[in-house]
């Protein structure tokens, strides 16, 4: 294995975090992490406030009121940074271009939170990630006049021309890490992450190579590696855990860890400090 590039800066990014999900799935996933790196490695974890049928969730897991008290204990522990992902998770419910309406979608997603969460009463929500990596020049545009910080993907965050989305269909057939410099807009960063690193629709072993060669790519260019997760994709369809999905990833995040050149960090705090 190739070494890891020193001064790398890593954003973790859970998505789909609901009333559904449970704290033992998180703490399988990145407690190991936290008890290696107890000075700091927290997780953004995007959350959707409203359930719906659109929001994916683990076999057998009904909704929890326990799951707030979990996150708040994380986020006020500087475990985790709590992130917006959209309202209802609907595929378009961010697509339209109707200013009224994407700022009834904010504000009531916003209170939403800070109704579930005590910890969003003291640090406000700077971070949003669209459901579904959709949503419209509009929306955007809006989250950036609020000061929110937006996470997905380069296309969807800078729709490029014709032959921009050749030239992105092209690294995408080569496997270049889809990882680009951090966009600063007024108090707003736009961070783009295209790469999903640990599916469940390829090999562990392909997972763990792909980022691997994702940390090297960010180190030797100055980016900040943004690990996306979908915690249910290290579990099957029963609910089980992937063993081997879940064994490449802890690899990984020991390696990370285990280095003093490589800084977890949040996207608010990276915004805060750039």
């Amino acid at each position: 294995m190739a070494a890891l590039l020193p001064r790398l800066t890593v954003i973790i990014r859970d998505d789909d975090i609901s009333a559904c999900t449970r704290p033992e799935t998180l703490q399988t996933l990145y407690g190991d992490l936290w008890a290696q790196r107890p000075d700091g490695a927290p997780v953004c974890l995007a959350v959707v406030p409203v359930l719906s049928d659109h929001v994916p969730r683990l076999a057998g897991q009904d909704p929890d009121s326990g799951v707030w008290p979990f996150l708040d204990d994380l986020a006020g522990g500087g475990r985790a940074e709590i992130a917006l992902h959209g309202y209802r998770h609907e595929p378009g419910e961010w697509a339209t271009s109707d200013p009224a309406a994407l700022r009834r979608l904010l504000d009531d997603g916003l209170a939403r939170l800070e109704a579930l969460l005590l910890v969003t009463k003291g640090r406000p929500i700077r971070t949003f990630v669209p459901p579904h990596e959709r949503f419209s020049p509009a929306a955007r545009d809006l989250l950036i006049e609020r000061g929110l910080n937006v996470c997905t993907t380069s296309a969807n965050m800078f729709p490029p021309n014709r032959l921009g989305w050749l030239a992105y269909r092209l690294r995408q057939r080569l496997g270049r890490p889809g990882f680009y410099p951090v966009v600063r807009r007024g108090s707003s960063c736009l961070f783009a992450a295209d790469t999903y690193l640990f599916t469940s629709d390829a090999s562990p072993a392909a997972c763990l190579r792909r980022a691997r060669l994702a940390a090297g790519f960010c180190a030797r260019f100055g980016y900040p590696l943004v690990v996306v997760n979908h915690h249910w994709h290290f579990f099957d369809g029963a609910g089980q855990p992937r063993s081997a999905l879940l064994a490449a990833w802890h690899e990984f995040a020991a390696e990370l860890a285990a280095r003093s050149d490589v800084v977890f960090t949040s996207f608010a705090a990276y915004t805060a400090y750039r």
